[in-house]
């Protein structure tokens, strides 16, 4: 096969090819993009989105791309700030979605999330710099 054949017709096809496997893979475990205006954190399959708001710390757990079911979960803060531990229980606020009420967490606090299923006794957790 000629040089210039190759070059002008087969390495722009393999190109092509490459950069859309790649684009691919980079998808492949959804956007990290926050959907509620919080701080995304993915560990495996379960992406986890912190929202810290004056007086009130929502959580939304999203596992495989699919809600997960805040009632089916306990659900803690560990708070490390300023040198002080503190903990606080989420309540299930529907859908995918947890919340503490009356919850200030500093900036500069750091803020371990842990997650336990009701049935099975599975856990899971991230743990977020708040900036």
């Amino acid at each position: 096969m000629n040089v210039n054949i190759l070059l002008k017709r087969v390495f722009p096809a393999v190109l092509l090819v490459s950069s859309l496997l790649a684009g691919a893979s980079a998808f492949a475990h959804g956007s990290t993009k926050p959907e509620h205006g919080g701080v995304v954190q993915l560990v495996g399959e379960t992406l986890f989105e912190l929202v810290v708001r004056p007086k009130v710390v929502s959580l939304y757990v999203m596992e495989d791309h699919e809600p997960v079911d805040s009632a089916a979960i306990n659900a803690k803060l560990t708070i490390l700030a300023k040198g002080e531990k503190s903990e606080v229980m989420l309540k299930p606020a529907g859908g995918n979605k947890f919340e503490a009420k009356d919850v200030t967490i500093p900036v500069g606090a750091r803020v371990a999330v842990t997650l336990v299923n009701k049935t099975t006794r599975a856990q899971s957790g991230v743990t977020f710099s708040i900036k």
